[in-house]
């Protein structure tokens, strides 16, 4: 039974020599927290609980499953409209780092909420993205933001010279790239880093509703904040695509501006109130 990797909680912390980060993952109360357990078939649900970190109480997770395969199943639920307060996640033996659920303005005003998934289920084997014709979106909120300093315009084009030396556009496409910074002044632990560079391996990422793509092979880099410390920041090249594109549900081509409407949950039954 394996947690996939591609969930927005830390459930194995990073262990190092280093002072550690003092930033608290933060969530907005209108987030959606994907849960995803990945299991032989024949294995039971695992244990989840929900409990707040302050008081100690504790709410039960009910899980809903999918076989993805012959041999695999996955166990799956979100977590939506959490009161307030400072809570952690316990799958089994498995207990996630703290994280705060808040509708604190200031709290959530620099930050930026990541919506991701792949096309199907073919690429990986430790996430589920398509579940009864549906498509499944994580959810990642996190410190950081784009600036304008990090704009890079580019066009991809191909032109040709007339014997009268009158050059002839032939087809030309502009496009955008940004570098989006990950962490604020207190940074971010080092999995932070990790995540981001594997979310953007999937077909479908967005930020704060805009369709990004990572720039040709560019990965996280990390910038040290204070020598010590395991508190970073990070920074992606990243391709705005705002185009016609495959809704990914049936087929059809649409024209999209900056978004993707989604369903945030499969059904009623896997959304968790607390």
């Amino acid at each position: 039974m394996k947690i996939s990797p591609f969930t927005p909680l830390c459930f194995d912390p990073y262990i190092s020599d280093g002072l550690p980060c003092r930033h608290i993952q933060v969530w907005s109360r209108s987030d959606a927290i994907m849960l995803q357990v990945c299991a032989d078939v024949g294995e039971t649900a695992p244990a989840g609980i929900v409990e707040n970190a302050v008081s100690g109480s504790q709410n039960s997770i009910t899980w809903q499953s999918w076989q993805m395969n012959a041999d695999k199943v996955v166990y799956f639920a979100t977590l939506s409209a959490m009161d307030e307060g400072y809570y952690r996640i316990i799958i089994d033996d498995m207990v996630s780092e703290v994280f705060r659920v808040t509708d604190d303005v200031l709290a959530l005003q620099n930050t930026v909420l990541i919506r991701y998934r792949f096309n199907d289920n073919r690429q990986r084997d430790d996430v589920v993205s398509v579940i009864d014709g549906m498509p499944v979106f994580f959810e990642w909120r996190v410190p950081g933001g784009f600036k304008d300093s990090g704009w890079t315009f580019g066009v991809n084009n191909e032109q040709f010279a007339t014997q009268r030396e009158d050059l002839v556009e032939l087809f030309a496409v502009d496009y955008i790239t940004k570098t989006f910074t990950l962490g604020g002044p207190e940074g971010v632990p080092v999995w932070y880093g990790a995540l981001l560079n594997r979310l953007l391996t999937c077909n479908r990422v967005f930020f704060d509703g805009v369709r990004y793509v990572r720039n040709e092979s560019e990965t996280p880099t990390m910038n040290t904040l204070v020598d010590g410390m395991d508190a970073f920041v990070f920074s992606q090249t990243l391709r705005e695509v705002c185009h016609l594109e495959d809704d990914g549900m049936d087929g059809t081509v649409v024209l999209r501006n900056v978004s993707e409407t989604v369903n945030r949950n499969i059904n009623n039954s896997n959304t968790m109130i607390l």
